[in-house]
Parts: structure tokens; sequence; C-alpha cells
């Protein structure tokens, strides 16, 4: 569509432009082409062209008519020419299809047009030099900054030669009759400022109307974002609501299913059972998993930091999960020193490290170790999780803290992936101001390192009982000597 078919509109809902201006605008911005349309800015410029082109091609006609009529043959056939070639403009346009071009050719017509003035009607005395100025403000509307600055220099250069007549002593032309001097001189000037005119309104008229589609764009992109966020909540309720009432009867049914593997049975049934359990667990972990990622975007986590010593809860996390790791022949060595305290959620930080324990131990092969350790840094207290897996590939490190984001390394003993747990990993740390980060290559592992804000030790409490206690004592034994003596 042309960026400029539609006109403004004014806040009393008419448009400021009569009918027939528009019908000459749409008819002059035909002129445009297509390619130049897509991006906004070279269509602004690309509009003032084919404007520029049109309106002072018919401005030039005009002052040859007057120019005529008084006699002033050479400013006639200068301005013809200059006319012509500023009525080019939008057909360089077309064919090169872009604005660089025509722009140049725009601005190097009116050079030599207001230079060649400039020859013919009294050099620095005549009214023409004052027109050079605007052929810099032409290249600055219709091609950028930096192409002007040349134009800038060309008309400098060309006033300069000008004005060198005359300071050298040596009077150029006038070619038309003296008595029409003080009227040309007038048209000359009024002309002028006219055409700064029409160059300002052009201008004005084009950024008007990119302002006006750029308000439009703004309010559908707003009604737009108004709209996803409500897609959204919907999404996180509905996810809420479903995981929500999945929980129990997979809680149930793997409840069921561990009873009856502890019943006698045979082989087959008892395969089967195993088969269930493991199968539902996966559900369970997923439906949790869900769980979690919905009370995190819907902002009903709400951390509750109090001091954690890091390295008890590196050993408890890392002891829960020594019988998984012997069945799949891994070996789990961990070192962390007491009293590395973190001003960090209890449940959150276990779920973390949990999850980061969990991962190592899915992706290892048998055979193989994971570490898992805490020391201090300045301001934080580092606990990392290291295996010696395939490692993770930078496009995988790129996507592997996003919803879903599956990764091309598979678990070595067929377990669950569903893509959650590292970015509920990440969400969790960031919410009690910590970080989460990884460092892998392949074929050498991966470390995933957990930042979380240190904090000073809690003080012990004092002990008031005892101090209380023996004073009660002391005043019991008391009261039994006043009453042994009475």
């Amino acid at each position: 569509m042309n960026p400029s078919s539609n006109p403004p509109v004014s806040q009393t809902g008419q448009s400021p432009f009569p009918g027939f201006f528009v019908r000459v605008n749409t008819m002059m911005d035909r002129l445009i082409p297509e390619e130049l349309l897509h991006d906004p800015e070279v269509a602004r410029r690309a509009t003032l062209i084919s404007r520029f082109g049109t309106l002072g091609s018919l401005f030039g006609f005009f002052y040859a008519a007057f120019y005529l009529a008084i006699g002033h043959f050479w400013g006639v056939a200068i301005v013809v020419l200059c006319s012509i070639g500023v009525a080019l403009t939008p057909w360089v346009m077309r064919r090169t299809k872009s604005v660089e071009w025509p722009g140049h050719f725009f601005a190097l017509t009116l050079t030599l047009g207001f230079t060649g003035l400039c020859l013919v009607e009294g050099g620095a005395h005549g009214h023409a030099i004052a027109w050079l100025a605007a052929v810099p403000l032409c290249a600055l509307l219709l091609i950028g900054i930096k192409p002007a600055k040349g134009w800038l220099v060309i008309a400098f250069c060309a006033t300069g030669v000008v004005v060198g007549f005359d300071l050298a002593g040596y009077d150029l032309p006038t070619t038309y009759a003296a008595k029409w001097s003080s009227l040309v001189t007038a048209a000359g000037y009024l002309g002028l400022v006219v055409f700064m005119l029409i160059l300002g309104w052009n201008f004005e008229h084009g950024r008007a109307q990119a302002a006006e589609k750029m308000q439009t764009a703004l309010k559908e992109l707003a009604a737009s974002n108004e709209r996803l966020i409500q897609l959204n909540h919907e999404k996180n309720e509905f996810l809420g609501i479903v995981a929500h009432d999945l929980k129990n009867p997979i809680t149930m049914i793997l409840s069921t299913a561990e009873l009856l593997q502890k019943v006698e049975m045979a082989e087959t049934s008892r395969k089967r059972t195993g088969t269930i359990i493991t199968v539902v667990k996966r559900m369970h972990s997923l439906v949790s998993n869900l769980l979690d990622v919905n009370a995190i975007e819907e902002g009903r986590f709400i951390s509750n930091p109090v001091p954690c010593d890091i390295g008890e809860l590196v050993e408890e996390c890392a002891g829960n999960y020594q019988i998984a790791a012997q069945a799949k022949q891994i070996t789990i060595r961990f070192g962390a020193a007491k009293g590395l305290f973190a001003r960090v959620d209890h449940m959150a930080t276990a779920q973390i490290l949990d999850n980061l324990i969990s991962n190592a131990l899915k992706f290892s092969p048998p055979n193989t170790t994971v570490h898992v350790h805490a020391v201090p840094e300045k301001n934080y207290i580092l606990a990392t999780v290291r295996d010696e897996g395939p490692g993770i590939s930078p496009e995988d490190q790129g996507k592997m803290f996003q919803k879903y984001g599956r990764l091309s390394a598979r678990p070595t003993g067929n377990e669950s992936s569903n893509g959650l747990g590292l970015a509920i990993v990440k969400r969790l740390a960031e919410a009690m101001s910590g970080t989460i980060q990884c460092h892998s290559a392949p074929g050498q592992g991966a470390t995933f390192a957990l930042r979380l804000p240190v904090c000073e030790a809690p003080r012990p409490e004092p002990a008031v009982m005892p101090v209380i206690r023996a004073d009660l004592r002391q005043r019991f034994d008391k009261f039994l000597a006043d009453k042994t003596k009475n």
C-alpha cells in the first residue's frame, strides 16, 4: 500500500486537505517504486522526491513564463533546463529504485541552475545567490545528513565563486532590462519564500503521516500485547487446573502400584507393575514441574529467604541420590565445608540441587562420577554439580534454560526428560537473587554452577531457661530453709 495514499485525519475526524490536493498527492505518489515502500524511512524520502520533483518543476515553469514576459531569455533557458531536470528526478527514482541517486541528481540540478542564474543576474548583487542556500536543505531532507554535508561544501564553493567575482572587481552581467530589476528581485525573494514553504509543507505532511501511522501501529501493538497477556494468563490458569486435577489421581495410581508390587505375584505381573510405577513417576514429575512453572509465571512463588547452611544441604541432597546412583553404577562424591551460609529459601534451594543432581545422574553413563561441591566466594556461596557425561553443545547451551528446551543429549538409562527442570531451576535461582550457569564442551561433561547470596551464620539464642531455672531453684531452697527454721 502506498504510504501517502491516505491523508492524515485531524482531531475533528475530517481531512485537513481538500479533496483536490488529496488526488494530486495520490497522483504524485504513484511515481514511487513498490520496492521503496517497505521501509518507512525510505518511503518517506521517496514521497518527498516525487513531490519535490513534480511541484518543483511546476514552480520553475511559472518562473520561466515570468522571465519570458520580461524578455530575460538567458533566465528562461536556465530555468527551463533546471525545471526539466527537477521533473526527471522521480523518473530517475523509478529507474534506479533508490532514493540516493535521485536525491543527488536533484541537488546537482538545483546547484547548476542557481549558479547559472547568478552568472546572468548580477552575481552577488542578484537574488539567485540566496537560492543556493536551499540546496543543502533539500539534500538533507531527501538523502540524509552525511550526503547533505557534501552538498553544503559544493553550495558553499559555488557561492564563493560568485562572490569571488565581486571581490575581484569583476561585475557579472545582468541580462535583462534594468527597468525590471526591482520586480525580478522581488519575485526572486518572494519565490524563495514560497519555495521554502513548499519544502516545509511537504516535509511536515510526510512527518504527520508517519506519526499517524506510528500511533496506529502502537495502538495495535498495545492491543495485541493485552490480548497476548490475557491468553498467557488463561493458558497458565488452564495448565494449573489440569495439572492440579491430575496430580491426585496420579498419586493414587502410584501408591496402588507400589502396594501391588509388595504382594506376592508372578514375575510377569511384577514386571508390568514396575513398568506402571516407572511411567506414573514420569507423569508425576511432569505434572509437578508444570505446577512449579505455573506458580512462578503467575507470581505465586514467594521466596522466604532465611540463613541456610548450604554445606549441610548439599550433603543431604547428594545423600538422597546414593541409591539411584548405585543402580546406574555411578559414584557421587561430595564435599562442602560446614558453615557456608546463604540467605535463601530452603525448599527452593533443595529443589534446585535435587534437579541438578538428578540431571547429572540421568545423563551420565555407568562407571562415572558425579561431583557435588560447595565453596565460598566473595559475595556468594558457590554450589557446583559436575558430571562426566557426553557434555552439552554450544547450541544446546543456548536453549537449555528455556521452557520445553529439548537437548540433543539423551538420558543414558531411558529416564524421562520434559524440558522443564532447568527452566524451573533458573527461575527459582533468580527469585532468590542468585544465578545459575552451565560450563560444558562436547565430550567433557558438564558443570552447573549455582551462586547464592552469602550471609552471616545465625547467632545462637542465649540460654535463658537455665538461668531462670537456677533462680527458681535458689528461691525454692530458700523457701524450704525458712520453713524448716519455723
